[in-house]
């Protein structure tokens, strides 16, 4: 079983680094609806699709554990408060997203832009009195070179959509650490259920008041990209990720995710024709890098290569 976990686990994550990818495509294709609109659509579709997922997982499982019962609705208050917290803050990181493809960052481009969160993810640990090892810093000054070539104008100026996309990346560090701290205390799936039905009441809301009831007819003429949104990149692979990481390390499971990035290109370029120029891609691959390296320790691979080693030559020694 475990050697199947091994097998079937990257592939797993790669399946959702793949549908997350090709999301920028759906985005890019519904950049007509306005962006809390927008919003509010993909969340509710990934709320509903994860309530209605929970009660498979919880028989699967075989736990005590059960949705609706006559005793009410089975999510604890750890659930309710980060899966809450969570919401607003995806709301807000995903609206910069949008705001900055619909005002002209291609989707690839935003693609690899908003991979800079997890370069940052280390850096704002330290608010957290956690220590950002070497490499995270190195991988940092990478990606600043890597953000120069893919968004930083000769005149030394930055097109205000991909300032927008920039801001998505700086809020998403948030988001991550959040689940960190809180997903090992409770049940994944309901904790993001209440999140995507947070983040709908905050679109809800800033839909109506910056944007207007008739804002909602927009969705009917883009429907297919907001159901890819809102059932595959919300709630498939959201699901996806879960059952993935059970059976990989989370170093492996963020570089394999992270390709999300390399399939928003792939996907912008054969779908929609859209074209980076060379110079844009050479910071992508730059980006590229610092986004691996952030997730790669040296020094803690040399440590536990010795490790095996010491722990190998104990057991013939022992044997002997």
């Amino acid at each position: 079983m475990e050697r199947l976990k091994r097998i079937f686990s990257p592939l797993i994550l790669l399946l959702a680094a793949i549908i997350w990818g090709f999301a920028f495509v759906a985005q890019d294709a519904a950049d007509k609806v306005p962006a809390f609109t927008l919003g509010a659509a993909r969340s509710l579709l990934g709320a509903v699709f994860l309530f209605a997922l929970i009660p498979v997982l919880d028989r699967l499982r075989g736990g005590e554990r059960r949705l609706f019962s006559r005793h009410g609705v089975d999510i604890n208050k750890i659930e309710l408060a980060s899966g809450a917290v969570l919401g607003v803050v995806l709301a807000v990181a995903s609206v910069f997203q949008q705001l900055g493809i619909s005002s002209g960052t291609d989707g690839g481009k935003a693609a690899f832009i908003t991979a800079l969160y997890i370069v940052f993810v280390p850096i704002y640990a330290l608010a957290l009195k956690r220590r950002a090892s070497l490499n995270a810093w190195v991988s940092v000054g990478i990606a600043a070179v890597g953000f120069y070539l893919l968004c930083i104008r000769g005149d030394f100026s930055i097109a205000p959509s991909d300032l927008l996309v920039s801001l998505c990346a700086l809020i998403f560090p948030i988001h991550i650490l959040i689940i960190d701290r809180y997903s090992p205390l409770c049940d994944g799936v309901r904790m993001s259920a209440v999140q995507f039905l947070s983040a709908t009441v905050v679109n809800t809301v800033f839909a109506l008041i910056f944007e207007g009831v008739e804002s909602f007819s927009t969705i009917g003429d883009n429907l297919i990209p907001i159901l890819y949104l809102g059932i595959g990149s919300s709630g498939i692979a959201y699901t996806l990720q879960i059952i993935g990481q059970r059976g990989s390390d989370p170093t492996s499971s963020a570089i394999i995710l992270s390709l999300e990035s390399v399939f928003g290109v792939i996907g912008t370029a054969v779908i929609l024709h859209q074209t980076l120029t060379p110079r844009e891609y050479i910071g992508c691959a730059v980006l590229l890098v610092a986004v691996l390296l952030s997730q790669i320790n040296p020094v803690e691979l040399i440590r536990e290569k010795r490790r095996k080693t010491d722990k190998g030559s104990d057991e013939s020694g022992a044997e002997e």
